[in-house]
């Protein structure tokens, strides 16, 4: 399966360039995580599907054909003159629009929260993620400001928000469970091939580099790079939760003071005002949330 998954990569991913998003070179790449999600998501929707068929798709689907014409290929008529009817065809279909896209499309057997899977009915996918991530953001940012210590770490040992990880794209820095916890697309990996399609991207301007720049801000790499750094050791305790999380997670770069302010922020913006007011209004509930809370040094 591993190898289906690269060949997929090879085919369906533009090439990298020389250099990766914090400036490392692409020869730093780690596949893992995503070899794992194609794992997962194959054994959820697998169907008499066939790995050819699925590239196949996925070229179809890249080229900007719509949705109806992706399907009348697949109905087409069989060697018994009978094409497969539409139900049968939906499944490879969604298959590999989760494959290409990491967001869930359609509904998978046994699938948890149905309702919040999405549904492409018309038009190309790209037309689809246009409108889906192009609503403009609706909260007032004026006062909010994320400082250095906005973090990843800070939000969970001092805000007591859990921070969990995702394969969901579109479930990226949301927060769940009555704001206990938050959850965050950590596949750095299929970023950085977003990142560098160019013209021939399939997300919106700007989504992608957003993304990357969101990861940068909650895993400065400065902090959570290294091993023997508060932040390190942290997220090295999640990788034993979660053996899958992308190795590249901690290896977005580091955001300027002047990258941090909200207002440079767009796709995201909305989530991140809504994290940064739910950190605020957190209280510290034990004595080490008390100890490394820095927001109101009187009060400390």
């Amino acid at each position: 399966m591993d190898r289906d998954a690269l060949e997929l990569v090879r085919q369906a991913w533009r090439p990298l360039g020389k250099e990766l998003f914090n400036g490392d070179p692409s020869s730093e790449m780690d596949h893992g995580a995503y070899l794992d999600y194609y794992t997962k998501q194959w054994h959820l929707m697998m169907g008499p599907t066939r790995t050819a068929d699925i590239l196949g798709l996925l070229q179809r689907i890249q080229a900007g054909k719509p949705r109806l014409e992706v399907l009348a290929q697949l109905q087409g008529k069989g060697p018994q003159g009978v094409g497969p009817v539409q139900a049968d065809v939906e499944v490879p279909i969604n298959l590999a629009l989760r494959l290409i896209s990491m967001m869930k499309f359609g509904i998978a057997r046994g699938q948890i929260m149905p309702r919040r899977c999405l549904a492409w009915n018309q038009g190309s996918l790209k037309e689809y993620l246009a409108d889906y991530f192009g609503k403009p953001p609706v909260l007032n940012c004026d006062r909010v400001r994320l400082p250095k210590s906005f973090h990843a770490w800070s939000i969970e040992k001092i805000g007591g928000i859990d921070v969990c990880f995702t394969d969901n794209l579109a479930d990226h820095l949301l927060l769940v469970e009555d704001d206990s916890k938050l959850l965050i697309f950590h596949h750095v990996c299929f970023l950085e091939y977003q990142h560098h399609d160019g013209q021939n991207a399939l997300f919106p301007d700007g989504l992608i580099n957003e993304t990357l720049r969101t990861l940068a801000l909650l895993f400065p790499e400065a902090q959570f790079g290294r091993k023997r750094t508060r932040g390190g050791k942290w997220l090295g305790r999640k990788r034993e939760v979660d053996r899958v999380l992308d190795a590249r997670l901690a290896h977005c770069g580091n955001l300027q003071m002047e990258e941090r302010q909200i207002e440079h922020f767009t796709y995201w913006r909305d989530r991140l005002v809504i994290l940064k007011q739910a950190y605020d209004d957190a209280t510290p509930g034990t004595l080490s949330q008390w100890w490394y809370d820095r927001r109101n040094g009187v009060q400390r």
